[in-house]
């Protein structure tokens, strides 16, 4: 049974009013909330992280010149999954929800008012619910099947939004005269991947519970019986180098980042006879960090790539990136070479590349686990904590030998990660 979330007449009122705000509204005379229903249905999703659900509100306005609207406002929200003890104890020590409410609060305002349409526009926002425009409504949807792989032109799409919000970041900088980190810190602080914490935190256990299925999987590709005891031995001290590459650097231009880019956190809306996306927009800031932007960009056009792919087109998307990351900067007289040079990026292109494999790894051997074993990991108390402890390693190989979408992809990026990063590193 879902946990209800009552919304007091406040509330409501103040959620309308930012409604009517945000989308050019004269100012109304008078507005009233008839009723509202917050509606687990079919529609309602229990992610790892949270719980979706739809805000139908019919509202009575009068406007300025006293004519009466009778109108049904439908909104998009997000709850914990506060039914779920195991999930919430996870989530609260992991902190995301309380970070997302802080970047919807007080970063993407900020942000949006200088490039807007990089994020759903979020009209309410507290400890225990967060209420957005329903994107649906505008015929935004995600675009990438069962295996999460995006072709070029939705990624080429992507990287324009990803730039918006990258440049204005640089650009709310500039004009405060300080850094983002210390205007908001709250919102950027490092919850995926933490120096300093104990063995025992989620964030550890989360990770080498990942590696012990990765070594599994490596166990079993032919074509590294030769070496396996080295690769074994090194892989996770690789990957382990994720900890220090997340954080805020020291060398580089640093930005607030995303942090999560995998593709069912890009929602893409399409012209009336095209299939090409003409827009789209970011959602589920939970692991935002401030960080060189290349982090998120290299996540973008690794996850929802192969490797196949990036040998024929990444030049060409990470150009497609600086390109539109010049353009904003410049549309607001920053010239780029002084804000984010050619030559730095293409040495955190280098000096990144790793962290796209590396999250590539841990976010696809749980997000392209075949529908029936999702179902089971998210639906239930149970399936969540067998999956992130005791039964993961068991549920990944029953997908990896049964069905061929989840070896095939698993297997393309640990031959990429190993061949690139493990075995090279021998030499």
């Amino acid at each position: 049974m879902a946990a209800t979330i009552e919304l007091s007449n406040s509330a409501l009122h103040n959620l309308c009013q930012s409604y009517h705000e945000y989308n050019d509204f004269k100012q109304p005379r008078t507005l009233e909330v008839l009723s509202y229903e917050h509606s687990a249905n079919a529609d309602t999703v229990i992610g790892f992280l949270g719980r979706h659900q739809f805000l139908t509100l019919k509202v009575r306005r009068i406007d300025a010149e006293g004519n009466e609207h009778l109108e049904q406002i439908r909104f998009f929200t997000k709850t914990p999954p506060l039914e779920l003890a195991s999930r919430m104890e996870y989530l609260e020590e992991f902190g995301v929800f309380k970070k997302e409410v802080s970047v919807y609060r007080d970063v993407m305002p900020q942000l949006q008012k200088i490039i807007p349409h990089v994020a759903p526009n979020c009209y309410y926002a507290n400890e225990r619910l967060l209420v957005f425009e329903h994107l649906a409504d505008q015929k935004f949807s995600m675009a990438a099947g069962r295996d999460g792989i995006l072709n070029y032109d939705h990624l080429h799409c992507v990287l324009k939004t990803l730039a918006a919000m990258h440049a204005s970041s640089i650009i709310y900088e500039v004009r405060c005269g300080r850094k983002l980190n210390e205007l908001h810190p709250e919102a950027v602080v490092e919850n995926a991947y933490p120096l300093g914490i104990p063995e025992s935190h989620v964030r550890k256990q989360n990770f080498k519970n990942a590696n012990r299925v990765f070594v599994e999987l490596i166990k079993l590709l032919p074509k590294y019986q030769e070496n396996l005891d080295y690769i074994l031995r090194e892989f996770p001290k690789r990957m382990a180098v994720i900890f220090e590459l997340a954080q805020t650097s020291d060398k580089y231009r640093n930005a607030f980042c995303h942090g999560d880019l995998w593709a069912n956190n890009v929602m893409f809306q399409y012209g009336k006879s095209c299939q090409s996306p003409i827009q789209s927009r970011l959602v589920d800031f939970q692991l935002c960090r401030y960080a060189p932007p290349m982090l998120d960009v290299i996540t973008m056009l690794t996850i929802p790539t192969s490797s196949n792919f990036r040998k024929q087109h990444l030049s060409e998307l990470l150009d497609d990136y600086y390109s539109f990351m010049s353009k904003y900067l410049e549309r607001e007289h920053l010239n780029t070479e002084d804000y984010f040079s050619r030559q730095e990026f293409n040495e955190t292109t280098q000096k990144f590349r790793i962290v796209g494999l590396i999250e590539s790894l841990l976010f696809s051997h749980m997000t392209d686990l075949p529908t029936e074993l999702t179902e089971a990991v998210t639906s239930s108390a149970n399936g969540f904590t067998d999956f992130f402890d005791a039964k993961r390693t068991d549920i990944c190989l029953e997908a990896f030998h049964s069905d061929d979408i989840y070896r095939n992809r698993m297997t393309d990026m640990l031959e990429d990660f190993v061949d690139n990063f493990v075995l090279n590193a021998k030499h």
